[in-house]
């Protein structure tokens, strides 16, 4: 079939002889040209068996996903990233080519100016993770992620607490809770949501058992002013809850993850303490542990990395180690 300018010209030519054109004479003269041709509305539905592959897909790489031990707020995040990705890409899984991805990432950026590079690339990490696993289930036969890599995101120091903030965050503190809970974050660096999940019976001590990512269990220690901490907030309790941490009143609800977020938080503007929140207390023990010589496998083990080099980023010297070392050896 001839293109569209192609048409063009030919009514024109029909046209060109004319002095004042009548619309009459402009539709007779698209008629006789068209009289020729068939035309089809363009169809910009996906076939229904593409559709029901990509659904088959989805739905099998969740539970593939599920079988490996990704944590459910995990899934919710996957599934997420996901459905925001194929809102935009409205196309087969074989159809989807390395331009789509960029095009998708590119407009992540254009429609949310504020979004962090950390963000695009966690977003970027859930297309990889989906395509990689479609491939090797034979779902595709290329994949449009293997010519994308990470985003360069800019690196930035992240700082552990200082020893006055945390006497600043300790002096916050209005109640027991608060007070053993900032003292369990620091002495074992767990994570916010290994936080909320402990269970009384968790507790044997001067030791918990946490479980982790992959629903790994680890054993984590508290130090002399955690266990304090602890058993002054566990006598001032007057509950059957069988959680550790768990509201004020009735009916002492479990503590969330974003409630722990929260009270850190207010706890840091109550102290003055900036970018006060549950992650940094882990960060603190870490880099405490390590400046002190504890073997980084053992810190590893500590906060439950799968991988040591994870462990490594903590790893780095504070700038008050490199100032001290400095002066002790650039003289």
């Amino acid at each position: 079939m001839e293109n569209n300018h192609e048409i063009t010209e030919k009514i024109l030519s029909l046209l060109s002889n004319k002095g004042i054109i009548k619309q009459e004479e402009v539709r007779n003269a698209v008629d006789y040209v068209l009289n020729d041709y068939e035309f089809k509305r363009k169809e910009y539905k996906l076939a229904i068996a593409d559709f029901d592959l990509k659904i088959k897909a989805i739905k099998n790489f969740f539970i593939a996903k599920k079988v490996e031990g990704l944590a459910d707020s995990s899934l919710k995040y996957y599934q997420l990233q996901l459905k925001k990705f194929f809102e935009i890409t409205v196309k087969g899984l074989e159809e989807i080519t390395t331009n789509d991805i960029r095009y998708y990432l590119a407009k992540r950026q254009i429609d949310c100016p504020k979004l962090s590079k950390v963000t695009l690339n966690n977003e970027r990490r859930v297309l990889n993770s989906f395509f990689n696993w479609c491939q090797a289930e034979e779902y595709i036969i290329k994949n449009p992620m293997s010519a994308i890599g990470m985003i360069k995101q800019p690196k930035r120091i992240k700082t552990a607490f200082s020893e006055v903030e945390m006497e600043k965050l300790r002096d916050a503190c209005k109640s027991q809770r608060d007070k053993a809970m900032i003292e369990i974050l620091y002495s074992t660096g767990v994570r916010c949501q290994e936080l909320v999940n402990i269970k009384l019976c968790d507790i044997d001590g001067d030791q918990i058992s946490v479980i982790g990512k992959g629903d790994k269990e680890r054993i984590v220690y508290l130090n002399a002013k955690a266990q304090v901490a602890l058993k002054r907030y566990l006598d001032s309790r007057n509950d059957n809850n069988d959680h550790l941490f768990v509201g004020y009143k009735k009916p002492f609800s479990v503590l969330t993850k974003g409630r722990v977020e929260s009270i850190v938080r207010e706890l840091g503007e109550t102290a003055g303490v900036k970018n006060a929140h549950p992650h940094r207390f882990r960060r603190t023990a870490a880099t405490l542990a390590l400046n002190r010589g504890m073997p980084i496998e053992q810190v590893q083990q500590m906060l439950g990395h799968e991988s040591i080099g994870t462990t490594t980023l903590y790893a780095r010297s504070s700038e008050q180690n490199v100032k001290a070392s400095h002066r002790k050896y650039v003289v």
